[in-house]
This record gives C-alpha cells, sequence and structure tokens, in this order.
C-alpha cells in the first residue's frame, strides 16, 4: 500500500524534510530550510492530523560535508547485517543484572517506579545478602544467615514480582562475599562437611518455607577461581561442588543448578576449567546452566569464549545446556556503546546474561547495577544507558544474524518487524573510532534491490551512572543510496561511550497536500 500521490508548490532546489531546522545537524549536511504546514502519513497510509513540515534547500553539487567525507573517514572496519537471516524472537536475553534491588524487610521492594523496570524488560535478578551488617552462616550462625536471607527474600519478591528468574547466592549467604578473611570458615574444611550440610539443610528448607521455588535457579558458588570468594584449594571446591549438586537436586529435585560461575572465561589452557569439568563429568553432577562471567576485553568476547567452552565441553563428554554470563561488563564498560557490544554477542550466542554490579554495601543494593540513580528527595531518574536499554527492549519481531567488526571492537544488533521495517544498534568496545554497517538483504523488507531509503538515527549519550539522560537524541532521517541490495551505514561515534540505533524499511514518505 502507498500513500495518495501529492504534489506541492515547492521551489527551484527544495524538498521536504520531517523536522525541525535547528541543532548542528543542519550545519553539518549544508541544509538551509523555512517551515510550511503539511498534514503527516501514517503507517497505514491514512491522512492525520496537521503537522508542521520544513522546506529543506539541498546543498549544491560540489558541497563537501565538513566531517563524513570517505576521504577523511577510515573504516576501522565493519559490522554485518543479514536481514533475510532470522535468528528466532527477540528474548532480551541481556536485561538482567546482579543485586541492584533496595532491601525491604521480607517484602516487595516499590522504591524504584515500576516503567524504569518494565521499560527494560526486566528477567532475572542474581543476590543472596551480600554486604550488610549481618556476616552471613560462617561467622554469624544462624543470627547472621537469617539476616541475609531476610534480604535475599526481599530481592526475590521483587525480582518476581516483574516476572524475573532469581539466581541465588549460596556464598553470600554463607558470608563469603570478599570480606570474611582467611580464617573463616569453608565447605569441607579439614575434611569436615557437615557445616555445609547443616547450611543447605537450613536454606532449603528456608526456601520452601517461604515459596521461593518457583522461579528460581540455584548458583552454587560465586568465582570459586578468585581467593576473596574462595580462599582453599581448587582440589577442596570441586569436592563442595558435586556434593552440593547432590544435596540439592536430592532435595529441590525440579530446581535449577547453574555453575561454576568462574571469573575467568572458559580458556583451554586454564586447569581450574579442565579440572572441574572432568569432576562432573565423572560423577554427573553437570549444572542445568553452564555459567561464567564475562568482564573485560581481557576475558575475550562470547565470539570467542563459547568456541572455546564447546571444545573443552566436548573433550569431557558433557551434555549441551544453555549458556549464563551471570556477570558482565567492567566499570568503564558500563555505557550504552559497550552495551550494545555485549547484548549483540548476547543475542548472537543465546546468552542469558546479568549486567556487573560495581556498587558496595547499600549501593550494592540499588539503582539497578547503575541504570538508574536518584535525586536528593529518593526520585528516580534513568541515565544514558537505561536509555540503550529501553531502545533494546523495543526491538521486538524477529532477530537477523549479524556479524562483529574483524577486529572484534565493534558490534551491532538487529530485528525486523512485520518483514518491513528494520531497526539496528551499534557500538563500540571502548574505542572511539568509525566504522561502517553492511546491511545486506532489503529486498527481504520488500525493498527494491537497488535505489535509495530514508533511514531514521538516534544517539544514545553518556553523562556518567549518576548523569540524567531522558530520551535518545533523534538525529531525524537520512536519504542513503544503495546497490546489489546492500546498505553501508557509516557510524563515527563522538566518544568510546556513545551508541547508535538506525531504523528504515518500506513505509510511507511525508509529503506536502498541495
Amino acid at each position: 500500500m502507498h500513500c495518495p500521490a501529492l504534489t506541492s508548490s515547492l521551489a527551484p532546489g527544495y524538498t521536504l524534510w520531517p523536522f525541525p531546522c535547528s541543532g548542528t545537524s543542519f550545519w553539518e549536511t549544508g541544509r538551509t530550510c523555512t517551515w510550511a504546514q503539511g498534514r503527516a502519513c501514517s503507517p497505514d497510509c491514512t491522512w492525520q492530523l496537521p503537522q508542521i513540515f520544513f522546506y529543506v534547500l539541498t546543498p549544491p553539487a560540489d558541497w563537501v560535508h565538513p566531517r563524513a567525507s570517505l576521504s577523511e573517514r577510515a573504516s576501522a572496519g565493519t559490522a554485518t547485517v543479514l536481514l533475510g537471516n532470522s535468528t528466532g524472537e527477540p528474548k532480551f536475553l541481556g536485561s538482567g543484572f546482579i543485586y541492584g534491588w533496595p532491601d525491604n524487610g521480607t517484602s516487595i521492594d516499590t522504591s524504584i517506579p515500576d516503567y524504569l523496570v518494565t521499560g527494560i524488560k526486566f528477567n532475572a535478578c542474581r543476590a543472596g545478602g551480600a554486604q550488610i551488617p549481618a556476616k552471613g552462616w560462617a561467622t554469624g550462625g544462624y543470627e547472621g544467615y537469617l539476616g541475609r536471607f531476610q534480604s535475599t527474600l526481599s530481592n526475590y519478591r521483587t525480582t518476581r514480582k516483574y516476572g524475573g528468574e532469581f539466581i541465588l547466592l549460596p556464598h553470600d549467604l554463607w558470608g563469603a562475599d570478599g570480606g570474611q578473611g582467611s580464617t573463616s570458615p569453608y565447605p569441607g574444611d579439614n575434611g569436615n562437611w557437615t557445616n555445609m550440610e547443616n547450611f543447605w539443610n537450613l536454606t532449603i528448607k528456608d526456601l520452601k518455607a517461604n515459596d521461593m521455588l518457583d522461579g528460581l535457579v540455584v548458583d552454587l558458588w560465586n568465582e570459586p577461581d578468585l581467593d576473596i570468594f574462595w580462599g582453599r584449594s581448587w582440589a577442596q571446591y570441586v569436592e563442595y561442588y558435586v556434593r552440593a549438586t547432590k544435596l540439592v537436586r536430592a532435595q529441590l529435585p525440579g530446581t535449577l543448578i547453574s555453575g561454576p560461575s568462574m571469573a575467568n572465561a572458559p580458556a583451554l589452557s586454564d586447569t581450574n576449567w579442565q579440572t572441574w569439568m572432568s569432576s562432573v563429568s565423572g560423577n554427573n553432577t553437570a549444572p542445568d546452566h553452564y555459567s561464567w562471567h564475562q568482564i573485560g576485553s581481557w576475558q575475550g568476547q562470547p565470539d570467542t569464549t563459547v568456541p572455546i567452552f564447546n571444545t573443552l565441553r566436548l573433550s569431557y563428554g558433557l551434555p549441551e545446556m544453555p549458556i549464563e554470563v551471570n556477570e558482565y561488563a567492567w566499570p568503564t564498560e558500563q555505557n550504552p556503546a559497550n552495551a550494545v557490544y555485549y547484548l549483540a554477542q548476547f543475542e548472537r550466542h543465546n546468552i542469558r546474561a546479568l549486567r556487573a554490579n560495581w556498587g558496595s554495601g547499600s549501593a550494592l543494593h540499588d539503582y539497578m547495577a547503575n541504570l538508574v540513580y536518584k535525586h536528593a528527595n529518593g526520585t528516580y531518574y534513568p541515565n544514558g544507558e537505561w536509555q540503550l536499554y529501553k531502545y533494546y527492549a523495543a526491538m521486538t519481531g524477529t532477530r537477523v544474524a549479524t556479524k562483529a567488526s574483524s577486529d572484534l571492537l565493534f558490534d551491532v544488533f538487529a530485528t525486523v518487524s512485520n518483514k518491513s521495517r528494520a531497526k539496528v544498534i551499534a557500538g563500540t568496545r571502548t574505542v572511539q573510532a568509525a566504522y561502517d554497517i553492511k546491511v545486506s538483504g532489503l529486498s527481504s523488507l520488500a525493498l527494491p534491490t537497488e535505489g535509495s531509503v530514508d533511514v531514521r538515527s538516534y544517539r544514545f549519550d553518556w553523562a556518567g551512572p549518576e548523569g540524567e539522560i531522558n530520551a535518545p537524541v533523534d538525529l531525524g532521517w537520512s536519504k542513503y543510496t544503495y546497490s546489489d541490495d546492500t546498505l553501508i551505514i557509516n557510524v563515527n561515534p563522538p566518544t568510546n561511550s556513545t551508541a547508535f540505533a538506525y531504523e528504515f524499511g518500506k513505509a510511507c514518505v511525508p509529503r506536502m497536500r498541495a
């Protein structure tokens, strides 16, 4: 269907432009303009209310764009979008976080407004009462455990209010949250597992008594390859893992288990990964979700770590199970650009992932892992990264195949809705450099294989975790020419934290009524 043909009496050299003549966009493109009143054409090609449009004087043919001439912007690489290659329904796999909820006794907390939670399609939280006055089971006994369990219960109930899965952190209930010291007890000390069994029996009893089994995943121990969380030998950890798996499965047969949740992503030479896989394979204690952390460029990215993991898994005869990255992003990687990078990787490999939380004490139990902040009066507001997650949450329809740039520093995620409209988000991994997006298969959007297409662009700025940003910057529409069923979009971020979104496809184009 198309809009009825319209005529206009535009002066020579002028064309219609659908957004105001202000800001830097017109300086950058060399356009000048004046305004007039017209009518908007809606997506179903029916006339809508009167709307202001703008007559735009296009620049002369020899005018040179001051920033984007190809000779001046050498591309560092190209990411790829294959519009005709569907990869399934979007599930917003990266919209979870560790901790991030305020505690409210044992009740649901409502401090953070619903729109800030539902707006990103939140789907998972991971917590266990860390960094509160109660010290946990190991050094605080039952009272130390109880305070942490109550915090956990509040976080669980808040998570379930929004339909999210809750990943339990028993190491925090135990009291091994990084500040316990080397003399603090660990499961299996001196070959005695009674204390560990008592702890688990109590935890399971309380999980059942408080109806916490729905949507529950038990993450047996966090980052056991770091001394601050497991201050004993690796052999003692592996024995703990096997014993805990058997105990939990015996008493909670329908509850999912994740592990090993190592800080270090899989590597072929990592003896911890090798020993763990050998042990769980031999004892039939493979988890329901394989898990690890993907934090910092030094740990690679799923494009490299997933193939390595599968090589290891197959060599030890372990079954294929879902992969979960239950912490991702170093503090300097928590911004719109890096968010796109991580989200693109997780969507490509079908990995459910949760943002790392770098807060301490009360800040750990707040701010949705640095997606929101609050004014002095307690009113919460979104930052620039939240705006990116909100846009990501609106990318409905069908996922399509993508590929990162060859240097693995630029990535894209893309969806197609109604087989006619595409959305693409793009971001770098902590670099400020120009890249290209190669979009193939425009004919799958019912577009011709060559010609021109109007692309709407948005920019996602970053003012730090406490910087309030209430919307992305709408950069308006630009006309792109393309050929061979392939469109090239140039991306030139002003900072290493800036992300972009692009929308295009077969749709009505606003025109002026005569």
